[in-house]
């Protein structure tokens, strides 16, 4: 064969060959790591999902415009989980089986964690919740990683700072859901090692509109304070006007979803006299205060709830900081969040990830006074 022709066609095949290489490589950086942010976007808490979408996209965005991830950018692709197991696991489902998502921001209730949880472990999807979650939360599997409160402290502060204010004669009513029933597990063990006197235990259903005769036994037993948990807050401002009413005379703790919620407030009228239970978070650093600045200039609106701004800023950092060290691979990216997020520095504070993968944040209690939220130290 001619050998013009035989290196012709060699550097033809050398060609083709690195033009394969170039356009591989294009494609692979040109392609975006997907995020998906699996919140409640429907109903009564739609505001609550929308802060968090709107810290996930705020962060995200940031990230892209410093170059993005070894040279790719990130994506956010959002799906209404509601609130109950089914539409959670249905946008958990959309995202892994259809977007092929290998990280998802899943700000549900826990129903909708819990539902999506085995999903999740069972294609090594890392799925990290920016919100409270309870025992069932802090084990639900792997790779499921929780950066907010559990709720477990804050049952357990609520009853530590009763104690420490001097209220030993002490009662809780719990609404039956799984949230408020690990605060009322939590506040009653603490009280127990204390060594408090629970005199007045009490549950009742969702939708309970007549707590006359829960508020009877709680006028018998006296407490100095008592714990009202419910689930969205509405139970527990029913409860409380009717007790005022009834003339019941005691000091009222409860948790944050009572003194968020503007519909409980036009129940009650004001919750002046409340003490509550509040997530921590890295609220007077300067990154978090920029960070929220940030916020409110984007969206010209303040975050509905700081802690879940910043626990889903703290997760979308935590997985970019992850996959830059390790590559775009779910498995590696669990090892290192298990294993190098130890006093981290986050919008949420200083904390670290346990074996289970979750944060060791606490609450704050404080008083509401003349319609600010004072802390009580």
């Amino acid at each position: 064969m001619n050998k013009k022709i035989i290196w012709g066609v060699v550097i033809i095949v050398i060609l083709v060959w690195v033009f394969s290489i170039q356009k591989s490589t294009k494609v692979v950086n040109g392609e975006t790591i997907k995020i998906g942010v699996s919140t409640i976007l429907s109903g009564d808490w739609a505001a609550l999902g929308q802060n968090i979408v709107n810290a996930a996209k705020l962060a995200v965005s940031k990230i892209n415009a410093a170059g993005g991830i070894n040279g790719r950018k990130l994506e956010i692709l959002v799906e209404d989980a509601g609130v109950d197991s089914k539409t959670g696991l249905a946008a958990a489902q959309k995202l892994i089986n259809i977007d092929k998502v290998k990280y998802i921001i899943g700000g549900t209730s826990s129903n909708g964690t819990l539902a999506s949880a085995p999903l999740a472990n069972q294609n090594m999807v890392i799925y990290m919740t920016p919100v409270t979650g309870g025992d069932n939360v802090d084990n639900a599997g792997e790779y499921v990683f929780r950066t907010a409160n559990s709720d477990l402290l804050a049952g357990r502060d609520i009853a530590n700072m009763m104690h420490k204010l001097g209220f030993k004669k002490v009662g809780v009513v719990a609404e039956l859901t799984e949230y408020t029933l690990d605060l009322k597990k939590s506040f009653e063990n603490t009280e127990a090692q204390l060594g408090d006197d629970v005199v007045i235990s009490e549950e009742f259903e969702p939708k309970t509109t007549d707590f006359r005769t829960i508020i009877a036994k709680v006028k018998l037993a006296k407490p100095e304070a008592i714990f009202i948990a419910s689930q969205t807050g509405i139970g527990g401002a029913i409860f409380v006007k009717q007790a005022k009413e009834s003339g019941l005379k005691t000091t009222y703790f409860s948790d944050f979803t009572f003194v968020t919620n503007a519909d409980a407030k036009k129940i009650i009228g004001s919750f002046d006299g409340i003490y509550f239970a509040d997530p921590k978070y890295n609220q007077d650093d300067q990154a978090t205060k920029d960070f929220f600045a940030s916020y409110q200039s984007t969206y010209n609106v303040a975050p509905t709830i700081p802690f879940h701004a910043a626990a889903t800023a703290d997760d979308i950092n935590l997985l970019a900081e992850a996959i830059r060290s390790v590559g775009d691979d779910s498995e590696k990216v669990h090892d290192w969040l298990i294993s190098n997020v130890k006093d981290y520095h986050g919008l949420m504070g200083i904390y670290s990830l346990d074996s289970n993968g979750n944060s060791d944040i606490g609450f704050d209690i404080k008083l509401v006074q003349g319609n600010k939220n004072i802390l009580i130290n």
